[in-house]
């Protein structure tokens, strides 16, 4: 599909599109989702408890990984009766899973076969998990679902901000999603009217993405006095922590809505967005718990039943829930230690570079690199009435914020430095482990 000439793809997207919504396990997990409306919470849990012992026994009797663990701690699968024995199992991390990558992978056949994933590696060193060709199908139900409260029907076109593959290109078709695909990664002051222009063109109904990318699309077009002349329905944010003064700035760009959801890339939970920043987790998606690390603060765990090429039970990820009354809140686990380190090892967090005074008033955005410690690359996108003299004010500025214990090397760029998969960080940190230095 993708090394389709493009002609093609726009030819034979509604093919590619009947693949995805009348694939039986899409239609199967929508019904299912649809009918839980109307069902008590009794019901909804008593499914939730049959879709874990079944992912339980499946990985007791095919898993080597599993049926060794199990044997080992006395738990027995097929006598499973109530959720609180699930603290009887261990806990899966990331070095657990590289350590026993061929051991967690199920021996009996899948029926339309497994594809290899990767985390985003934000945290570290990606991580590799095989998934059900399936679960892809599985997983849709759930986001058309969710996307269905913003009135999504099947035919209406996307316009996502994502990173992927582009090549040379600005921009990717995919006839799968009807979406057309535009590179964060090349977006910028110079490129702006093309975009625009193929946006206009494909005529989205919906803006779909990273909210880094969006919110920058958006204060592009603020900066250049331009909209869009395609009229658009919502905004579905995805990936990425949510910022609510960029979130606000979109929504009132835009005119629309936004909604969000949780997940990643391992496929074992997934939360909706009920209210501003707070998410509840789906009882159909997986079966989650939360490890207390700190007051109020959780590392989530699921245990994913999508996916039965490779089942991870009570897999602890990077990221960080805290209760909010029936709901939680939802970070990325290592959004809070992101920041700059000074010459003496000094720590300057997020908060640190809250400034409340005009020295960005012609900034769009900036982003800090830091090779060294105590010095640190700014990089600027800024506005047509930035002046260069605005530098020098700037560090002035800046060195009240890190009483000198660190240097800035501020430099005005087209466009910022994108991770692997196109999202925004304010902070990128090339220092290594042991001693703070490249």
């Amino acid at each position: 599909r993708d090394d389709m000439p493009e002609f093609l793809k726009y030819a034979m997207a509604p093919l590619f599109r009947n693949r995805l919504i009348d694939d039986k396990n899409f239609k199967r997990y929508y019904r299912l989702l649809e009918m839980r409306e109307t069902l008590p919470l009794a019901k909804i849990k008593e499914y939730q408890f049959e879709q874990l012992k079944q992912i339980l026994v499946h990985s007791y009797q095919y898993v080597p990984y599993y049926h060794e663990l199990f044997d080992k701690i006395s738990f027995d699968p097929f006598k499973f009766s109530s959720f609180e024995e699930m603290k009887k199992i261990p806990f899966l991390d990331k070095d657990t899973i590289r350590k026993n990558f061929d051991r967690l992978v199920s021996k009996k056949r899948i029926i339309n076969g497994s594809y290899i994933a990767t985390t985003g590696g934000s945290t570290g060193e990606p991580l590799k998990v095989l998934l059900d060709y399936d679960s892809v199908f599985k997983e849709n139900a759930f986001i058309y679902n969710i996307r269905k409260k913003l009135e999504y029907k099947w035919k209406d076109k996307l316009v996502t901000f994502r990173g992927i593959e582009f090549g040379e290109k600005l921009w990717k078709f995919n006839p799968m999603y009807n979406e057309l695909i535009v590179s964060p990664f090349k977006l910028s002051n110079l490129t702006l009217e093309k975009y625009v222009a193929k946006i206009n063109n494909f005529g989205p109904q919906y803006i779909n993405g990273y909210l880094s990318s969006i919110h920058f699309f958006a204060k592009l077009l603020t900066e250049h006095t331009i909209t869009l002349k395609t009229k658009l329905k919502g905004i579905s944010l995805i990936s990425e922590d949510i910022d609510t003064e960029k979130r606000d700035f979109v929504e009132n760009f835009f005119k629309v809505k936004s909604l969000t959801f949780y997940g990643h890339s391992e496929r074992c939970i997934l939360a909706e967005e009920k209210k501003p920043g707070q998410y509840i987790f789906d009882p159909y998606n997986g079966y989650p718990e939360q490890l207390k690390i700190a007051e109020d603060r959780f590392a989530i765990v699921g245990t994913g039943f999508l996916n039965f090429t490779m089942p991870l039970i009570r897999y602890k990820t990077d990221d960080i829930c805290s209760p909010d009354n029936d709901y939680f809140s939802i970070e990325g686990g290592r959004k809070s230690t992101r920041g700059l380190y000074g010459k003496n090892g000094e720590y300057f967090g997020h908060a640190a570079f809250n400034f409340h005074s005009d020295i960005f008033k012609n900034v769009i955005g900036y982003q800090f690199v830091q090779h060294k410690k105590g010095e640190s690359d700014l990089l600027l996108v800024v506005n047509t009435d930035f002046n260069i003299s605005e530098i020098e004010y700037m560090q002035k500025e800046i060195k009240k914020k890190t009483n000198g214990v660190l240097e800035f090397n501020i430099r005005v760029v087209p466009n910022f430095i994108l991770s692997p998969r196109g999202k925004y960080q304010m902070f990128i940190s090339k220092l290594t482990n042991d001693n703070n230095t490249p």
